[in-house]
């Protein structure tokens, strides 16, 4: 994993904020969330799911099939919550 600390991410959606967006090998990043395990967590478990699947087909499938970015978001949001609940 490779952070970049970026002041400002974009957001799909109009009041949400993005702490940070997975570019593989990249994750950018807003600073204040740079040392925060449970999201660098979620941003690995994307980072693993890229290798499994590959880069292209991973980022194609993430862009275009809303159900299968439902599912990659859920696995990483699960770790994350493991994390910040203090059972992983």
């Amino acid at each position: 994993m490779i952070l970049i600390k970026l002041p400002w991410l974009p957001s799909l959606s109009k009041g949400v904020t993005t702490y940070a967006i997975t570019i593989s090998p990249f994750v950018l990043i807003l600073p204040k969330y740079s040392d925060n395990e449970a999201i660098l967590a979620h941003e690995q478990k994307h980072l693993d799911q890229i290798k499994e699947m590959g880069w292209f087909k991973w980022y194609w499938k993430y862009a275009f099939n809303i159900e299968f970015r439902k599912q990659q978001e859920a696995e990483g949001y699960a770790i994350q919550k493991e994390i910040e609940s203090g059972v992983a």
